[in-house]
């Protein structure tokens, strides 16, 4: 009994600590790729050998040009050459849907995990640091209820645009940002456009992350696009064809499932991504297809600091994409950490009692 309670408490603390460091005021500022000469990323800097990543062209745009002039065979450019090195994407056993949702958290995301809830479902989010530095009490219900957090990236950039530091600084800022709310450190990451190359897969790599795409151009929903239709609302005629075209490949896929799992691109970013969400979640059960997290479908441990799990849960060209911006969640930025803090006390003084209790055995 001894032992469990220490256990206990232990864990309490850990959570109590995550929750008390976060401070949004030490973070940069938003949708804007961070600066590399910042102390924090100088240190990181000098944590990461980078002499070995290969050398190729910084791109432009967003997302980035393809050139008229041959590539390189070893660039291995995923958005001009087609080309997926390790990436992930599929899952590994047929009929297992990899459900994953970019560019959150938001104010919207709360009604999506209310339906995710209803359905009894776990999904994987590809967080942006932007929005997790906005909305951290949205991140922290996410791991509340048993979703699985990786990283989008700071600001959304085409990363194949970006120098070697900047894409350090645009993946540490992010992983920092989730484990100081919430104590886990990321695994997975998937670039913003799906713009990656063998250059940023060898820094990704070097940060301990996995890099995942989805399964091929009719599982990007391109649900993102539904908002340029009608900005922060929903128009009904464009929903309900890019429900039908969405729902036609899942059936299609869940009729004859081959030998591996998909993995879907969706978005919650918008109220109408958010509803389009909605309205496609009942085809895994009329397909019979199982959704999982990319965690769980790939059989691994979520996150880099977490053992490995039974689960996997604790707690071409480039796609829709997205651009992750701020979508009216007031910025909490420079202020204190509210609930948060309130939090926090009370998982140390519960922790405290729980050591107590332990010593008095």
């Amino acid at each position: 009994m001894k032992t469990i309670l220490s256990t206990v408490a232990i864990a309490l603390m850990a959570a109590a600590t995550a929750t008390a460091q976060f401070n949004a005021a030490l973070f940069p500022p938003g949708n804007a790729v961070p600066p590399v000469d910042s102390p924090q990323v100088v240190e990181w800097l000098k944590e990461i050998d980078l002499k070995d990543v290969p050398v190729f062209n910084v791109n432009k745009g967003a997302p980035p040009q393809c050139p008229t002039t041959p590539l390189p065979a070893d660039q291995c450019w995923r958005t001009c050459q087609q080309c997926h090195n390790d990436d992930v994407l599929v899952c590994p056993t047929p009929g297992v849907w990899g459900l994953t949702f970019d560019d959150g958290p938001t104010q919207f995301t709360p009604t999506l995990l209310a339906s995710l809830k209803t359905a009894g479902v776990k999904a994987t989010f590809f967080v942006m640091g932007t929005n997790v530095v906005q909305n951290p009490e949205v991140l922290k219900q996410e791991v509340a209820e048993g979703h699985h957090l990786a990283s989008h990236t700071w600001s959304h950039q085409a990363l194949t645009t970006l120098t070697n530091q900047q894409i350090v600084a645009e993946l540490k800022w992010t992983e920092k940002a989730v484990f100081d709310i919430t104590g886990h450190k990321m695994k997975y990451i998937r670039p913003p456009y799906g713009d990656m190359d063998n250059r940023v897969r060898a820094i990704c790599k070097k940060l301990g992350y996995i890099v995942v795409d989805w399964t091929s151009d009719v599982f990007d929903s391109k649900d993102f696009a539904l908002n340029a239709a009608k900005p922060l609302g929903i128009d009904e005629p464009k929903l309900a064809a890019a429900v039908t075209t969405f729902s036609t490949s899942l059936t299609a896929y869940g009729a004859n499932p081959g030998d591996k799992g998909i993995i879907t691109l969706e978005h919650d970013l918008y109220p109408v991504t958010v509803e389009f969400a909605k309205r496609i979640l009942p085809i895994a059960t009329q397909s019979k297809l199982k959704i999982q997290t990319i965690a769980e479908c790939m059989n691994a441990a979520p996150y880099q600091n977490s053992s490995p799990a039974t689960n996997g849960t604790n707690g071409g060209t480039g796609g829709s994409g997205g651009n992750g911006g701020n979508t009216g969640a007031k910025p909490n930025v420079g202020k204190p950490n509210g609930a948060g803090s309130v939090s926090a006390k009370v998982l140390m003084t519960v922790s405290m009692a729980v050591i107590a209790a332990a010593l008095s055995l």
